[in-house]
């Protein structure tokens, strides 16, 4: 069924972990097999949870940033430095964006509430991560809607329009969408809050989280991948 969750997912403790790990060692950038390898194992993960597609898209993508970095290498001046530097920052936190897509496809909002409350965090902040766990894939939607609704009138959003016209066409799309979100945000908020998420009393929940074998195995995967990431910032690793 199309919208219907993979069975197989990590457990949202195991992800938030993981999404740690990524970012404490985005800019580690000494050690570019260790980052192949980080890009392997989010592919990996995605592939185990049912989104080829998706993990094909990604190293794809991953590809293209890799060979426009070493492009931009052949032209020593200061421009292409420049290009080459925005380059090298994509590289960096682009396992981020990875692994955050899939943890964003496959957690459900009640599991990640129920993996917070158990690591003890304030509700308020439970409150702030669920609603961006769900603001995320709808901000995506609206920008889609958005850009159906300008084509319909004519408007349509086209690479000869984004280089022709980039303040009108950004216009035309970012100020319906940021007017839109301010009442997505305050709507997901309320949500929250008529689920009980603000309740002083004690929560119980519908889920009831275990960690299993591949959990296990990716989190000590992107462990060992990380160490050798940030041995490499630190220099013990060449």
């Amino acid at each position: 069924m199309k919208g219907a969750l993979s069975p197989r997912r990590l457990d949202p403790r195991v992800s938030l972990a993981v999404l740690v790990l990524i970012n404490a060692t985005a800019f580690a950038p000494r050690l570019v097999v260790g980052q192949i390898a980080m890009v392997a194992l989010c592919a990996a993960v995605t592939v185990w949870c049912g989104r080829v597609a998706s993990a094909a898209k990604w190293c794809a993508a991953y590809v293209v940033v890799m060979a426009a970095g070493y492009a931009f290498l052949l032209f020593p001046n200061s421009v292409a430095a420049s290009f080459a530097t925005m380059i090298v920052m994509v590289r960096c936190v682009f396992c981020v964006g990875m692994f955050a897509s899939t943890m964003i496809a496959t957690t459900r909002a009640g599991e990640l509430a129920c993996a917070l409350q158990r690591a003890h965090l304030p509700r308020h902040g439970i409150i702030a991560v669920c609603t961006a766990l769900r603001f995320f894939p709808t901000m995506a939607g609206e920008f889609r809607a958005v850009a159906e609704a300008l084509r319909v009138r004519g408007m349509a959003i086209t690479p000869k329009s984004v280089v022709t016209q980039p303040v009108r066409t950004m216009e035309n799309l970012l100020v319906p969408v940021m007017s839109r979100l301010s009442i997505v945000a305050d709507e997901l908020s309320n949500a929250a809050i008529v689920r009980g998420m603000d309740s002083a009393r004690p929560r119980t929940s519908y889920y009831d989280l275990r960690l299993r074998a591949a959990d296990i195995v990716f989190l000590g995967l992107f462990a060992t991948a990380a160490t050798a990431l940030l041995l490499s910032k630190l220099g013990v690793i060449a």
